[in-house]
């Protein structure tokens, strides 16, 4: 009998063992992959609602069986893949923003353009309208997208500015209070109208100074970690 050409046999001619065993750490994180990527195209193509999990295992060609071994609904599946796109969009952004100014006014008009930039990449764009659109029904997503996001630029931002200043300045204050103001200002008037980068400028000034007379702006502190 001639054995299937996708089927082994060992040296008498009989189907070998299976050596199929536990998938490795490469193919594991593959799978992954594959499952976010077909579920964040889903929930932009039909709404997070109406996506189901039956639909996001057959676009990721993986069994429900997989599918539901690693996320037990919808919720934390797209919690893993907000997270994912932060991760991506910091490398990127951090990418984009070197090398350094050695003043704080420098810093702080380069971070106001980096988060501008952030909020008008594409990807990043249809997430927010993803969560915006599906707001009501799951209102903690979109709470949590807001709160991450926001936690992670602001940390960021509270670290290089303690660095330039008075370390006994409530730098979180004045970390959150420039990025509240550029982001919210980009935000709300972009989804009205398309926004110049000469309005992105002027508006970061203003803020910029603002803040500037309130802190004062002093030497670095070489006691102060970098």
């Amino acid at each position: 009998m001639v054995q299937p050409a996708d089927q082994s046999t060992d040296a008498s001619g009989k189907p070998a063992p299976s050596r199929r065993g536990r998938p490795t750490a490469e193919r594991v994180a593959a799978i992954d992959a594959e499952i976010r990527a077909a579920a964040l195209e889903l929930f932009v193509e039909l709404g997070f609602e109406a996506a189901s999990m039956d639909a996001i295992a057959a676009a990721a060609k993986v069994s429900k069986g997989t599918l539901y071994a690693r996320y037990e609904s919808k919720e934390p599946l797209f919690r893993a893949i907000l997270e994912q796109q932060l991760e991506e969009w910091g490398q990127r952004s951090s990418a984009q923003t070197r090398p350094v100014p050695e003043d704080l006014e420098a810093r702080l008009r380069q971070y106001a353009r980096a988060i501008v930039k952030v909020q008008s990449w594409p990807e990043f764009r249809r997430i927010a309208t993803l969560l915006t659109e599906s707001a009501r029904a799951f209102p903690d997503l979109a709470r949590e997208w807001d709160e991450i996001i926001t936690r992670r630029s602001v940390e960021a931002l509270q670290r290089d500015m303690a660095a330039y200043g008075d370390p006994h300045i409530d730098w979180s204050f004045f970390a959150q209070l420039f990025h509240s103001a550029i982001s919210g200002w980009h935000r709300a008037e972009s989804g009205q109208r398309h926004v110049e980068d000469e309005e992105i400028v002027a508006f970061s000034d203003k803020v910029i100074d603002v803040i500037l007379a309130s802190i004062g702006s002093v030497p670095v502190d070489p006691a102060l970690p970098s």
